[in-house]
């Protein structure tokens, strides 16, 4: 009995110790937070390990981050993944979706981000590209012939009105009361420098009759079929010599300072801007917002993480990673990491413990065993 007792307390002994000293341990990886003194000796083993180390620590964490962790890399891979390509689409798409349900102007945004929208400012701008753009298609196109333009501007129909339009404007201007005179001074000066001959004529018929027989004549003449054909040949035979003219032909009337000052004008005066101003956007945006959807945000989404994949490298150079990781880790409490570190691995250094115990109950079921024995 009293050699079971013996074996039993020595077990009990070196589990005490072995459980005891594991525990002690594990306590000085953490405490004391910081170093102790006996008047001016330090004592040993203080402050705890991680403590002691706290800033090779954090030095050491934040090189595994940047080297092992948030790389760039891994960081790419995570940006080529389409499923948060779909993510930040279909974010932009609701957006948009809640933005057309709004009604806000231009002048409304402006002001929101605090900023003037000049009108004449805006028109003068506007004048001043289409100017530019006007300037560079004759800079291009000066030596090309019209018909690269016109050639299905007027159709045959249009031409056909046309040379009726000038049918009946020549008609007009025959029986005009002015062009009545006009005609008859001509004749009476014709005839009057024909000599005798001209001076029988006037007599058999005088100035306003032969004025009103030629007029009567040539009346009949451009009514007639003929003359509407006639003419028609006509009109169109000018519009196929304007057509092969080059496009230089009209230039020197653009180059006149007079005409770029009116078609400024022109624009400046008739160009709604503050109409567009006070339009809400979503008005006008709204017929276009399928296709906004459809193509323009998968492109914008593409860009934007191509843009962002170039970047990453320069990015993770610039936040420097490793020294904020390494500063914070730096500037945790001991404590709190303590608590962290203790939350994750609790129980294993519980088994530690248990573990401990059970080897030194071992030992002192060996060293009891050998005690007898010997």
């Amino acid at each position: 009995m009293e050699i079971f007792i013996t074996i039993l307390i020595m077990v009990v002994i070196g589990g005490f110790i072995g459980g005891l000293t594991n525990s002690i341990a594990i306590k000085m990886l953490f405490r004391p937070y910081e170093a102790k003194y006996i008047g001016k000796w330090k004592v040993p083993f203080t402050p705890g390990v991680i403590p002691k180390r706290r800033d090779q620590l954090a030095k050491q964490l934040g090189e595994l981050v940047v080297k092992h962790l948030v790389t760039a890399e891994s960081i790419k891979l995570k940006l080529q993944e389409q499923p948060l390509h779909q993510q930040v689409q279909a974010k932009l798409e609701k957006e948009w979706d809640h933005f057309l349900t709004q009604s806000v102007t231009v002048n409304q945004l402006a002001s929101k981000f605090q900023l003037s929208i000049p009108v004449d400012d805006v028109k003068g701008k506007i004048a001043y590209i289409v100017m530019e753009q006007m300037e560079q298609f004759w800079q291009i196109n000066q030596d090309k012939p019209l018909k690269e333009w016109l050639e299905q501007a007027v159709s045959e129909e249009e031409l056909e009105n046309v040379s009726l339009l000038l049918r009946d404007k020549g008609i007009d201007l025959l029986n005009d009361v002015e062009t009545q005179q006009k005609i008859e001074a001509v004749i009476k000066q014709y005839a009057e420098s024909k000599g005798f001959f001209g001076n029988m004529i006037l007599s058999m018929f005088s100035s306003d009759e032969l004025a009103g027989k030629i007029s009567n004549l040539v009346t009949t003449y451009l009514q007639s079929e003929d003359g509407s054909r006639w003419i028609y040949r006509s009109v169109q035979k000018e519009w196929e010599n304007i057509k092969e003219q080059n496009i230089s032909v009209i230039r020197p009337l653009w180059e006149k300072e007079e005409t770029k000052q009116l078609i400024s004008q022109m624009i400046t005066e008739n160009i709604p801007v503050e109409e567009w101003l006070e339009k809400p956007l979503q008005e006008i945006v709204h017929p276009f917002s399928h296709q906004i959807k459809e193509k323009i945000f998968p492109v914008v989404v593409e860009q934007l993480f191509n843009k962002l994949d170039e970047s990453v490298p320069n990015m993770l150079e610039q936040l420097a990673v490793d020294k904020m990781v390494e500063q914070q880790v730096a500037s945790f409490p001991t404590a709190r990491l303590e608590e962290i570190i203790l939350s994750i691995s609790r129980k294993e250094f519980k088994l530690i413990t248990y573990l401990g115990a059970l080897l030194g109950g071992l030992i002192g079921l060996i060293q009891a065993i050998l005690f007898i024995v010997v």
